[in-house]
């Protein structure tokens, strides 16, 4: 079993050996003389106390002489006179270290103060000379700008001529520009007129696109032909069928749901199929359908036929129009 020493034993047993002494004349070391001397030989060896709190050092070093040599009667006066002196010691060292940092700053403040002198001297010689080239600048502005106002009011006769005929000339072009965007007006208006007159001759006669009944509902099914590949945009048969179907509608409720086959990309596909019914639902409002319409697309979530075929692709491409 292992036997641990109190640490003042230990420091009698190290002061021993430092004094190389034999360990059995440990035991008549005087423990705290040896801490004490321990302590300041912990001073002695740090290195940025070096050469510092001589004289207190050479204190302590005495007092702890006095320490070692006292009889029974004086040892508490001694042990007390030596602690102070080793603390003084260190305090001393401490101190001269914070002396020695407090002379640096001083150094490095005057070299900044010096510097910062010199800066502003070197400041106000630029401010100056900056002044002055500023000064002899107005100087020639000054006279730059009297020749310009002296030609100024050289030319301003003859440039007044040719204002009053700019504008002139500028009148005259507002105004043909009015009367241009006027016509071009008309003719915008004659064109959807004209096109809205042919949407409604086609109508008329534009078959409705194929039903069957589902309960009490009709659905009406426009085929994927009647769009652009790819696109919601509807050829002229189907944009004239789907008006001649708003006048059949009225005012009934209406569901729009747009179908893609399953070809592409399933977002893509579902994106098409309501832009799809969108548009159908925009002709039928356009034409005449006065209740309530939904749209919804459904992409290729709802197919009717096989999409491994072309014709059942063909089947699967629809808009289906459910009037209730």
């Amino acid at each position: 079993m292992a036997i641990r020493l109190p640490r003042s034993a230990f420091l009698v047993v190290a002061f021993a050996l430092v004094q190389g002494l034999p360990l059995a004349a440990a035991e008549r070391v005087d423990p705290e003389l040896a801490r004490l001397q321990a302590e300041l030989a912990r001073l002695e060896a740090d290195a940025q106390y070096a050469g510092l709190a001589g004289v207190e050092r050479l204190k302590a070093q005495q007092a702890l002489q006095a320490l070692a040599e006292a009889r029974r009667s004086e040892r508490a006066s001694a042990l007390y006179i030596a602690e102070q002196r080793v603390r003084a010691a260190f305090a001393a060292a401490r101190a001269d270290v914070l002396a020695q940092r407090s002379a640096e700053l001083d150094r490095e403040r005057d070299q900044i103060m010096v510097e910062a002198s010199r800066r502003e001297a070197e400041n106000a010689r630029r401010e100056a000379e900056r002044l002055r080239l500023q000064a002899l600048a107005r100087q020639e502005e000054a006279a730059r700008l009297a020749e310009e106002a002296e030609a100024e009011r050289t030319a301003r006769a003859e440039t007044f001529a040719l204002a009053e005929k700019a504008r002139a000339d500028a009148e005259q072009a507002r105004r043909l520009a009015a009367t241009r965007a006027r016509e071009a007006e008309l003719a915008r208006q004659e064109a959807e007129l004209a096109s809205q007159l042919v949407a409604e001759a086609l109508a008329a006669d534009a078959p409705l696109p194929p039903s069957r009944q589902v309960g009490p509902a009709t659905v009406y099914t426009l085929a994927g032909s009647a769009f652009a590949s790819g696109r919601a945009t509807l050829t002229t048969e189907a944009n004239a069928s789907l008006r001649r179907l708003a006048r059949e509608i009225g005012n009934r409720s209406v569901e729009v749901v747009g179908h893609t086959d399953g070809q592409g990309a399933a977002q893509a596909n579902l994106q098409l199929s309501q832009r799809r019914a969108e548009a159908v639902a925009a002709i039928l409002k356009e034409s005449g359908a006065t209740g309530p319409i939904r749209t919804v697309g459904r992409g290729a979530a709802e197919p009717v036929a096989d999409n491994a075929t072309a014709e059942g692709r063909a089947k699967n491409r629809r808009v289906e129009i459910i009037v209730r």
